[in-house]
């Protein structure tokens, strides 16, 4: 093989942008890799795509425009898209990350061109196999080569499947490498404290398939913004799917007839990261979200009755509140207050450092350098 050690990485979705924002930089700085960065355009705003890279200076990547469709229809192009990608590249290994159907439609084109897959964040569980991102998981890990594990919790699920210690590596969590990279910068750079006008406030996100598309859910879960906003500025930056399923569930002149609620488009990275960390307490139906809070120290309430970031919950920095409208109320009035404040910040962060960039490249180099 040449000296260098090439990869492709593999991402569809901008949560998987940002978590390969720092390997990506790190690679970017190496003697030992060359690199092909593929976006598939599972979220399909190529532009917020761009401005993310831009904010996060990263190289732009070769987007394949995937779009929305059926999970079959969606998995099956995907792969048609990535082969044309692979082929004239021929890496010696595909890093994939997480748990869309990008990546399980990158891991399956990789191992039918037999070409070894590496899995960042594998191991994940919420034991609900009801969701497409647990069926994702599941086939993922089992046919992967690197298993790059973020928690013991993780590398326990994985051993208990039959998976070949071996292939695992405990690597922490890649999420602190990106919140230290930038957490800094986006206090610097975001405006969108300023501009919103923000003191005590709560802040949202919403996009799981589970609470946009059920109307009962979707209701629940306005209903307890419009009951929590008698006591806080409520900030929604709402997803694409989330605004048209509260259009059509009758839900969104509900939340706009509110002053204290604050609806506005999707926004970048450093501006999230800085209305996540100023929060008083967010509500989030999201994995990555529930890391973010915990290693910045800030409350979280979830909207989901699982969760695969179980440390989150061991540590009380998050709840489960499923979409019960007392409880998600009673949740963040509770941990929204300053003696919850003070216990966070005692809150030990069991995900690292932010040497798990490092960590991923060292294990690929010696394995693929003894080839």
């Amino acid at each position: 093989m040449s000296s260098k050690i090439k990869i492709s990485i593999i991402i569809g979705t901008r949560p998987e942008l940002i978590k390969i924002s720092s390997l990506l930089r790190r690679l970017s700085m190496s003697n030992n890799f060359e690199f092909q960065f593929i976006d598939t355009g599972q979220h399909y705003d190529y532009e917020m795509d761009k401005i993310f890279c831009e904010e996060l200076k990263l190289p732009p990547p070769i987007f394949l425009d995937l779009g929305s469709s059926t999970p079959a229809h969606q998995v099956g192009r995907a792969m048609i898209l990535v082969e044309k990608q692979l082929q004239p590249f021929n890496p010696d290994v595909a890093l994939v990350v997480g748990d869309t159907n990008s990546t399980l439609s990158g891991t399956l084109t990789a191992i039918k061109m037999n070409i070894p897959v590496a899995h960042l964040e594998a191991g994940l569980r919420s034991f609900d196999r009801t969701m497409p991102e647990e069926m994702n998981r599941i086939v993922v890990d089992h046919v992967s080569r690197w298993l790059f594990a973020p928690t013991q919790q993780a590398i326990d699920n994985l051993v208990a499947e039959g998976i070949e210690k071996d292939k695992i590596t405990f690597t922490y969590d890649i999420h602190v490498d990106v919140l230290n990279d930038h957490f800094s910068l986006a206090k610097e750079n975001s405006k969108i404290l300023r501009e919103l006008n923000l003191d005590k406030f709560v802040l949202i996100t919403c996009h799981r398939q589970s609470n946009t598309d059920s109307p009962e859910n979707l209701a629940n879960i306005v209903d307890a913004l419009i009951e929590l906003a008698k006591n806080f500025t409520i900030v929604f930056p709402v997803h694409p799917r989330t605004d048209k399923k509260l259009k059509e569930f009758n839900l969104y002149e509900k939340l706009v007839s509110k002053s204290n609620i604050k609806l506005i488009k999707p926004v970048g990275f450093f501006d999230f990261l800085n209305l996540m960390g100023h929060a008083a307490c967010v509500i989030t139906d999201s994995g990555g979200v529930q890391k973010e809070t915990l290693i910045l120290k800030v409350p979280c309430v979830t909207i989901r009755e699982n969760t695969e970031w179980i440390e989150t919950i061991a540590a009380g920095a998050n709840v489960l509140a499923g979409t019960d409208k007392s409880k998600i109320v009673a949740e963040v009035m509770r941990m929204a207050q300053p003696d919850f404040h003070q216990f966070m910040q005692m809150v030990r962060n069991p995900y690292g450092n932010g040497e798990t960039s490092q960590i991923i490249l060292n294990r690929l180099s010696s394995d693929l350098h003894q080839k």
